[in-house]
């Protein structure tokens, strides 16, 4: 009798210790997979070119304007943030069009190294700069 109470509480801690963790287990596993962020990795741009290149063009933009809001800005420093956005908006324009603009990526590319060496930025908008550059360099290398 106290064997088969010893092995119904054990049945019933395994059932429980199985049920919390596999959720977690599966829930680690989806976020791996989605790692780097959805947008950033050249394993991300479905042909022809939408998606995930262009969700990381978007996401550029966005990043160029938060950079922007927290700058105390020159002349000059605004300028180089219209024309990154305005290079990212002509690039992203003709991928909806189904070309995939090399010149025009690498002027975007210029134009946000530019911001990186001559604008004032903090550290997250720097961090966030530079890794929307490596997954546009990414893109150029993939070359679609």
């Amino acid at each position: 009798m106290k064997i088969a109470k010893n092995i119904a509480v054990l049945s019933l801690s395994l059932g429980l210790v199985a049920g919390t963790t596999l959720p977690l287990a599966a829930a680690e596993t989806s976020w791996f997979q989605q790692y780097p962020p959805p947008g950033y990795g050249p394993q991300e741009y479905p042909a022809p070119y939408g998606g995930g290149l262009r969700g990381l063009v978007n996401r550029t933009q966005e990043d160029l304007r938060i950079a922007e809001r927290q700058e105390h800005q020159k002349e000059d420093q605004r300028e180089r943030y219209q024309h990154a956005q305005g290079h990212l908006s002509t690039f992203d324009r003709h991928l909806t069009k189904g070309h995939f603009d090399k010149d025009e990526l690498n002027k975007a590319i210029d134009s946000i190294k530019d911001i990186l060496d001559k604008n004032v930025l903090q550290a997250s908008s720097r961090e966030a700069l530079l890794r929307d550059l490596d997954g546009l360099r990414a893109a150029r290398e993939h070359r679609y």
